[in-house]
């Protein structure tokens, strides 16, 4: 699987340009992060463009629907060609959608949980409805949690 715990972010939508990153940087990280704006822009093609390059993949796509659209993404995901290494959804779409996740995946792709984004402070998670008496970090801890118990790998 992954060596090299060191991840490069390829954060462009132009193909040539993340594989041209992806070519430069191979002898030196482990592993390539593909996010929505490449996947979006490129599609399905662009990813296994990139992907053929030889770098393990991870798909940093955030999916949080119903159980079973992020299921059938998931499953859609896995015939990519090659498969991405690890793939993420955001724990907040509830245990359900975890475990379906976790059983669409089937173990052919590590699948790790995004509970707080980075991005947002205390402030903004208790704005979306957090309960105010935890910080952020609770939160993140109690959602941490709650993936393991689904089933996934992070």
């Amino acid at each position: 699987m992954i060596r090299n715990p060191l991840c490069v972010a390829l954060d462009t939508p132009d193909v040539a340009r993340a594989l041209e990153l992806a070519h430069i940087l191979k002898p030196h990280v482990g592993f390539a992060k593909l996010g929505m704006e490449f996947f979006y822009a490129a599609g399905a093609r662009g990813y296994e463009t990139v992907a053929k390059e030889g770098l393990p993949i991870f798909l940093d796509l955030k999916l949080h629907d119903i159980p079973n659209t992020v299921a059938s993404g998931l499953r859609s995901l896995m015939r990519l060609d090659p498969k991405p290494s690890i793939i993420n959804i955001h724990v907040t779409g509830g245990s359900d959608m975890m475990r379906a996740a976790a059983e669409a995946i089937d173990g052919r792709a590590l699948l790790i949980g995004v509970t707080v984004l980075t991005s947002l402070s205390d402030a903004d998670i208790h704005e979306v409805g957090f309960v105010p008496e935890r910080s952020g970090r609770d939160h993140a801890s109690a959602l941490a949690a709650l993936a393991q118990r689904c089933g996934l790998d992070g």
